[in-house]
């Protein structure tokens, strides 16, 4: 604002960029209740959560550093933000966020995932588990929180966030996390943790479809298939219904061989449990043979799925699954600093963690060609790059 006689007068750049950070992923965090009592808000809730987000997206990776970027960018955020006492103080970014329900926070983001998902085709959806190990503390008897995330491997989108009950697995957060996705259409994959009877059935009756890992907690299904996979094999798959699928790549020294097979279970004998698993409608054999120059080693997995048996497709779909290691957790725990991450208070680590993956969407929906972590760097610097982030996630109209 420019100061002189009457109102002040306010900039267009100052009009353009409120309604930048109005329109994206703000105006979805305006509903949250503020669980403080009155005598205690010396600051704007609003206030509190939009420093948080922009300072995480920023680089901000505890509350002192949260601290630090609202001071640093104080004259700025006045423009938009109610901030009659200043910026907040690491203590305050640090009660309010682990006073804050998680279901409310997980409700604001899920809405501003739903407005960019729902212009999308999200054919893959990919749940695992990831443990926050610096959240462990040994004197308050505080075990490390656990979470699992469900991942767009298309679009590089976390679609959401589901915390495990420090007394239970992942077996009960992953039902409660598919609650709140839209399944129409999607394949979703899981490790072997998830392939559960109840699971499957969840995904079908939501009209999705499935591909679920085989290991040790199904055993008797795990030996079923494995066994007559290598009988199968054994006679070269003679008469036996099925689809093939090979590929070969070069790179990092080292050559691998993917080799996928996909059958349909009538070419089985009736499997353990069969009619339990609603929809099942394939098995499948992925061999993977990777030759070093020293040495060559050979790993070989077991898939149920309700997908019509095509390797390509199944190739397809499970290599995928493996992008959520290598583009969110790895981002995490290499760009945000998760693992090394200290915040223990109340719902803190929780709602910390739903900020990095909110920030994780935002800066790979911005387009340019700069790593994740110089993206960051540059949001801490340029407020108009920073804008920028955000304006990738607003409606087209607005900006």
């Amino acid at each position: 604002m420019t100061k002189g006689f009457g109102a002040p007068v306010v900039k267009p750049q100052e009009i353009r960029e409120a309604k930048i950070l109005r329109q994206s992923v703000i105006r979805h965090f305006e509903s949250i209740e503020d669980p403080r009592v009155d005598r205690t808000k010396r600051h704007n809730l609003m206030a509190i959560i939009t420093i948080a987000i922009l300072a995480v997206l920023a680089g901000a990776d505890s509350f002192v550093a949260i601290e630090t970027y609202g001071k640093a960018k104080q004259a700025w955020l006045e423009k938009f933000l109610d901030l009659p006492n200043g910026t907040p103080s690491h203590d305050t970014f640090a009660r309010v966020l682990a006073a804050l329900e998680p279901l409310e926070l997980q409700a604001s983001f899920l809405s501003w995932v739903s407005s960019i998902s729902e212009k999308l085709s999200i054919e893959l959806i990919h749940i695992d588990g990831k443990t926050a190990k610096g959240s462990y503390d040994r004197e308050g008897k505080l075990k490390a929180l656990h979470s699992v995330s469900a991942w767009s491997s298309e679009y590089g989108l976390v679609l959401g966030q589901q915390k495990v009950d420090g007394k239970s697995n992942e077996i009960t957060a992953v039902p409660l996390l598919l609650q709140l996705l839209n399944l129409k259409g999607a394949v979703v994959t899981l490790d072997a943790m998830g392939t559960q009877t109840a699971i499957a059935a969840q995904i079908k009756q939501a009209e999705g479809e499935y591909v679920l890992a085989l290991k040790g907690n199904q055993g008797k299904l795990n030996q079923q298939v494995e066994a007559w996979f290598e009988q199968a094999q054994g006679n070269a798959f003679s008469g036996i219904e099925h689809s093939y699928h090979q590929t070969v790549e070069a790179g990092h020294h080292r050559i691998e061989t993917r080799q996928v097979w996909s059958v349909p279970v009538s070419q089985l004998p009736s499997l353990h449990r069969q009619s339990q698993w609603l929809g099942l409608t394939t098995v499948v054999m992925v061999k993977r043979t990777r030759q070093l120059w020293n040495k060559t080693t050979t790993e070989v997995c077991f898939y149920i799925s309700s997908l019509q048996a095509d390797a390509v497709r199944h190739n397809q779909v499970i290599r995928s699954h493996w992008s959520v290691e290598n583009s969110l957790h790895w981002v995490l725990d290499v760009t945000f600093n998760e693992d090394a991450s200290r915040v223990r208070q109340g719902q803190a680590p929780e709602n910390l963690g739903l900020l990095r993956r909110l920030s994780v969407n935002l800066l790979k929906r911005e387009p340019s060609k700069l790593s994740l972590a110089m993206k960051r760097y540059k949001a801490g610097m340029d407020n108009e790059f920073l804008l920028k982030i955000l304006a990738a996630s607003a409606p087209t109209s607005t900006v």
